[in-house]
């Protein structure tokens, strides 16, 4: 039998999800506190995006970097998911989702954390419809 007295033990924070997800909805993005958690709740960051590969990105930068935009408050004050409903970031992010992705769903999308770069990617061709909100059939 193990002596559990001596195990060390990690608390599970069940306030942050397990991914790095976006969800893609009609009017927003959000992301969830997996997002903000890998970035370290950055002031600021880069959206960028590849229409040719169909990734998207997030990279956490400085105010004073080109096309930087606020982002997350401090840790301490960042109680909940973020979302973003700028018009023209969402149409960007929309534009390399998948012709079959229906613009009036909710779609998940899991990223990719890069550590080094402090970016994480999506590839917008792994967008699967998500049910979560879905209106629920009479």
């Amino acid at each position: 039998m193990k002596d559990f007295k001596n195990i060390c033990f990690d608390i599970i924070d069940l306030s942050v999800n397990v991914t790095p997800d976006i969800y893609i909805n009609r009017n927003t993005i959000t992301f969830t506190k997996k997002v903000l958690e890998d970035l370290g709740y950055p002031a600021n960051v880069q959206y960028c995006i590849s229409a040719e590969t169909k990734v998207f990105a997030i990279r956490a930068c400085k105010s004073n970097e080109a096309k930087s935009t606020p982002f997350s408050k401090p840790k301490a004050e960042q109680t909940s998911t973020l979302s973003s409903g700028n018009r023209n970031f969402i149409e960007a992010v929309r534009a390399i989702m998948p012709d079959t992705c229906d613009p009036k769903l909710r779609y998940k999308v899991t990223g990719c954390f890069d550590s080094d770069s402090r970016t994480i990617y999506f590839d917008m061709e792994e967008a699967v419809e998500d049910l979560f909100r879905a209106a629920k059939a009479e």
